[in-house]
């Protein structure tokens, strides 16, 4: 585990490694969620129906268009 302060501004520095890692670029927008007291960060992907395929849940046009609606 990985020490980071939080600025006064409460912006947080991800470690190179960890960015590197993740796929994290300059730029790369995150997903963000709180799951009992902790913080998850997540890249957000670029395609995300790329991004359905790659959880190898089965995916059906109905499911696939309910996600692009949501976006």
């Amino acid at each position: 585990m990985h020490e980071i302060r939080v600025s006064s501004k409460g912006q947080l520095v991800i470690p190179k490694y960890m960015r590197d890692a993740a796929g994290m670029k300059t730029g790369s927008l995150v997903l963000a969620s709180l799951e009992g007291g902790r913080i998850i960060l997540v890249p957000k992907p670029v395609d995300p129906l790329e991004a359905l395929k790659k959880t190898g849940e089965e995916l059906s046009l109905k499911n696939i268009r309910r996600e692009i609606k949501e976006e």
